[in-house]
């Protein structure tokens, strides 16, 4: 009689593997990653090369509907893309395509010909030029920049009047280790956005003396009442409401401008 019930019992202990057995296993096992295109209205980490052999890495944040125009944000020195979030999703949801980089040898952008961390390089126009023919066909290009991004960003604004039509300038310098504002500024004719903390001792009062020398009439310096640096100041009340505004008006009417043409 065992033996002619061994078979059955070694039938059921089967079925009872195939089915709770396996259940408790697939319920518990990692699934593989599910690769997906990009979305509007999300965010992805995006990476492009500079002429001069640098890797530079992003956060791309995609408007849902068409985009408005395209804003490129530049960290300050010791920063990140990330410091940017909150002005990079209010851009993307005013209808903006907002690209915050890690300029050369900070942050993820360690790839390149020169120092990373502490002494990397200060000068980054070769970032944004890079930036900009990413976006390529998203709109008219602004530039927001905290600190030595700022520098960087008021520099090659100077130089390039026909790529950038409106730029934010978070706590600049008159001079950021060699980064010279000063000179610059007498020939910005792009739109200007100053923001300045009165108890900022690290920009001292390198934000008055660039708006002071900024020709025509299509800027502005507002100074804030605390003692914040760079990006800190977005946390301050009505800074992104501030620069949305800004960009609306200054973007806007580029867009307009290209449509009559």
């Amino acid at each position: 009689m065992r033996c002619r019930f061994q078979p059955f019992l070694v039938l059921a202990l089967l079925l009872l593997g195939a089915t709770g057995g396996c259940s408790a296993h697939s319920g518990s096992a990692p699934k593989a990653p599910i690769a997906s295109a990009p979305t509007a209205g999300s965010v992805r980490t995006v990476s492009f090369h500079t002429r001069d052999g640098w890797t530079i890495v992003g956060d791309l944040y995609l408007p849902k509907g068409p985009s408005q125009g395209a804003v490129i944000l530049l960290h300050q020195r010791g920063g990140q893309a990330s410091d940017w979030e909150p002005l990079s999703k209010a851009l993307q949801k005013a209808g903006y395509v907002a690209l915050a980089i890690d300029q050369r040898g900070a942050g993820r952008s360690t790839q390149g010909p020169g120092p990373t961390g502490a002494d990397a390089p200060w000068d980054t126009s070769g970032d944004i030029a890079a930036a900009i023919a990413f976006l390529r066909g998203k709109g008219p290009i602004g530039l927001a920049g905290a600190s030595y991004g700022a520098n960087n960003a008021l520099i090659y604004a100077a130089s390039h009047p026909q790529q950038v039509k409106a730029l934010v300038l978070l706590s600049p310098g008159a001079n950021y280790h060699g980064l010279d504002a000063l000179t610059p500024a007498r020939r910005c004719n792009t739109p200007t956005l100053i923001l300045h903390d009165q108890g900022d001792s690290i920009a001292d009062n390198g934000p008055q003396q660039i708006g002071e020398l900024l020709p025509g009439n299509n800027h502005l310096l507002k100074v804030l009442p605390g003692s914040e640096h760079g990006t800190a100041l977005l946390n301050e009340d009505d800074t992104i409401a501030t620069i949305l505004d800004f960009y609306k008006n200054h973007l806007a009417s580029s867009n307009g401008a290209k449509g009559k043409r």
